[in-house]
């Protein structure tokens, strides 16, 4: 649904940002600011701060930062649209909906009835486990020592051996044939006749959303036969490729990273030792709709998969996914051959905790993996294992990173880092012209090298310059007119700094006020809204007009060097680099009096 950005701000405007975030946490106001402890990581001292003048929120312990929309999306896990529809419930705003027909009428009953089914089915699992015929599993549980208040957590349940126990549970509770078996509870008889549980003799995990909705099941037989674990199918109501077993208690814990296992017991015992920010998938493969689900959430991801070849090959597949969505991957491999809740149950929590804070780098974990294919005190082999290490190095962006990797390989095979490095390039290149220009940009950085590296040692820095002159430039009307012919919006290096600076010269250009709150609505991703959000939460105090000037200069130039270096490593010909050095020199020579 496309809401149009009037719409947008008629919603923000009508709900403010003490009040909606008071909902949720206490809020005591010091100054013209309000605080609280911040809802999305463990603190004892309060660092989340609310503006009442502004209309955002950030917080100086987790960063956490963003506008009314974004604080109920964070809160509430849910999208950008849906935090829109909860705000203007809030405010009693009518938005527009589309029109439905009698076919999508009847979609959206059957979906609200089978999320009614699963809630019935859960209790119905639950009391079938306490119940003498689930004793078995009961037993089971018992054994792998997972605690009452943790299957409670859960919702632990057992399918009794009846095979059509549940069916008749579903119908006493007035639940139609049609509905019933697009729930993906029951299965119809071969003969076409009646119908029967899909589960049946098996311990139960419900597998819930975001919302805290029971969507599916997963059934572990109690006795011998195939499939061991069972889960539900794609039905109107739950995808494989869209959830994550645990992460409605992982989104809760307010950790920075979350640890993600392969299946249900390694996650529970996970949780049980006191880890509640870990995850597993659902019997299928690791996709990009997971990564982009976890991105919402947390930056940093701890694979812990077991320690065999299944679980290996798991880690390397669901590598490059994670990576892709911009996610910072490490991976823990469990010592001994034992998975996690082996080795939780025999050496304890404090010992796992030593685990994940000695997790490795993704790359040091593939290129691991890689060496244990060859002998490389065979040279052909050697060969061979440096062309594969290449071959993963080529996939990395940062230089700083290939450089690091590069020397590594170096000093390992005994190879030059120059022979390794050219490898890396000839690969990352998709045919030999490809090839040539990169070599051709790898003797352009060595030209600007000192420029280069001073950019990426101040990568953090840079962040800040875009964030202190955007502000800077907001707030005063004569920094403005000094930098718009200097600094263009397209000269800011980040596409969120891009479109805020686009946004703040446009409404000085006007000489309209710039609401922060509003400049927070052009973004609807989370990450991107905190950034836009940090921008506008920043307090710059400046002693003398001969401080700030000093500090526009310094944000100025590093920007613009910025700028350099990348057209500079991108440069495709000679007159393209000429251009390049003549705007660097120009550059040494302005300077921004106010």
């Amino acid at each position: 649904m496309f809401y149009s950005q009037e719409l947008l701000e008629q919603v923000r405007s009508s709900n403010d940002i003490v009040d909606v975030i008071s909902r949720y946490i206490p809020l005591k106001q010091k100054g013209s600011s309000y605080f609280g402890l911040c809802p999305f990581h463990n603190e004892d001292t309060p660092s989340f701060s609310v503006s009442r003048d502004k209309q955002l929120y950030y917080c100086f312990g987790c960063g956490a930062a963003g506008n009314v929309i974004s604080f109920i999306m964070q809160i509430e896990g849910c999208d950008f649209v849906e935090a829109v529809k909860k705000l203007a419930d809030m405010a009693n705003i009518t938005l527009p909906e589309a029109e439905y027909t009698p076919e999508l009428a009847q979609e959206e009953q059957t979906r609200k009835n089978i999320y009614e089914m699963h809630k019935a089915a859960g209790r119905f699992y639950y009391a079938s486990l306490h119940s003498p015929e689930g004793e078995q599993a009961r037993n089971y549980i018992e054994k792998r020592q997972i605690k009452e208040n943790i299957q409670k957590k859960f919702g632990l349940g057992y399918s009794p051996k009846g095979r059509d126990e549940l069916y008749k549970h579903l119908k006493e509770k007035g639940f139609n044939d049609a509905d019933i078996l697009k729930s993906g509870l029951v299965l119809e008889n071969k003969s076409g006749k009646g119908f029967h549980d899909r589960f049946y003799d098996r311990l139960m995990f419900p597998i819930i959303d975001l919302q805290g909705r029971i969507i599916g099941f997963g059934g572990r037989i109690m006795d011998k036969g195939e499939p061991k674990y069972l889960n539900s199918p794609e039905t109107p109501v739950f995808s494989k490729k869209h959830n994550l077993f645990g992460l409605n208690f992982a989104k809760a814990s307010k950790k920075k990273e979350i640890i993600i296992c392969e299946g249900y017991m390694d996650m529970i015992s996970i949780y049980q030792a006191g880890f509640h920010n870990v995850a597993a998938s659902l019997g299928t493969a690791f996709n990009i709709e997971h990564a982009k689900l976890l991105k919402k959430f947390v930056s940093d991801i701890i694979l812990v998969f077991d320690s065999d070849k299944a679980g290996e090959t798991a880690a390397l597949r669901a590598i490059p996914i994670l990576t892709s969505a911009g996610l910072r991957v490490r991976v823990l491999q469990v010592p001994d051959g034992k998975d996690p809740d082996e080795y939780i149950k025999h050496n304890g929590s404090e010992a796992f905790a030593r685990l994940l804070v000695n997790a490795e780098s993704y790359m040091d974990f593939q290129i691991k993996c890689a060496k244990k294919k060859y002998n490389t005190e065979n040279t052909e082999q050697k060969v061979l294992f440096t062309q594969e290490a290449a071959a993963l190095l080529a996939e990395l962006d940062s230089p700083v990173e290939r450089d690091v990797y590069v020397k590594k390989i170096a000093e390992d095979t005994g190879i030059s880092s120059d022979a390794v490095e050219d490898e890396v390039l000839k690969i990352s290149g998709k045919n030999q012209q490809n090839f040539m220009k990169q070599a051709q940009q790898k003797r352009i950085r060595q030209y600007s090298q000192k420029d280069a590296g001073e950019s990426v040692k101040s990568s953090k820095g840079l962040q800040q310059a875009q964030r202190n002159l955007i502000y800077i430039a907001m707030n005063n009307r004569e920094v403005y007119e000094k930098i718009k012919d200097i600094v263009h919006p397209e000269d800011f290096i980040d596409d969120v700094y891009i479109k805020l600076a686009q946004y703040v010269y446009e409404k000085c250009e006007n000489k309209n006020e710039v609401h922060p709150a509003d400049a927070v609505n052009i973004f609807t991703e989370p990450q991107e809204q905190k950034k836009a959000a940090e921008t506008f939460a920043l307090k710059l105090n400046f002693e003398n007009m001969s401080d700030m000037e000093k500090a526009v200069n310094e944000e100025v130039r590093l920007i613009k060097r910025t700028k350099n270096d990348i057209l500079a490593s991108t440069a495709s010909s000679l007159e393209d680099l000429t251009k390049v050095i003549n705007e660097k020199k120009k550059l040494e020579s302005i300077y921004i009096e106010l």
